[in-house]
């Protein structure tokens, strides 16, 4: 949940290393990777890594782990928006910038 800087580097890494990811973010963002997977670069990789992406917080429906990586701000929101979809074992990994976020 949260398909920025952080949400997209951690899950392009978990897809290149073959699971399942589906990125949570923005229409125009999610659309284009859609279209032509996440462009992950790096000093030493450039490539278009394939994944599923979703506008819809009920896209964490079936997850086992939700990476969670919106800003300070959206942080209660986002969580109420999710809720209802989780699984009731899903483990929450909470990837915020920031150190002073509750």
């Amino acid at each position: 949940m949260g398909a920025g800087g952080v949400g997209c580097y951690y899950g392009a890494m978990l897809a290149r290393a073959g699971h399942q990811v589906t990125l949570i973010g923005r229409p125009q963002h999610v659309h284009a990777v859609q279209r032509s997977g996440l462009r992950f670069q790096t000093s030493s990789v450039d490539e278009h890594v394939r994944m599923d992406a979703s506008t819809e917080p009920g896209a964490v429906r079936g997850a086992g782990l939700v990476l969670f990586s919106v800003k300070s701000n959206d942080t209660e929101s986002a969580g109420e928006t999710i809720a209802p979809h989780l699984e009731r074992d899903a483990a929450i990994l909470t990837l915020q910038n920031g150190v002073d976020n509750a």
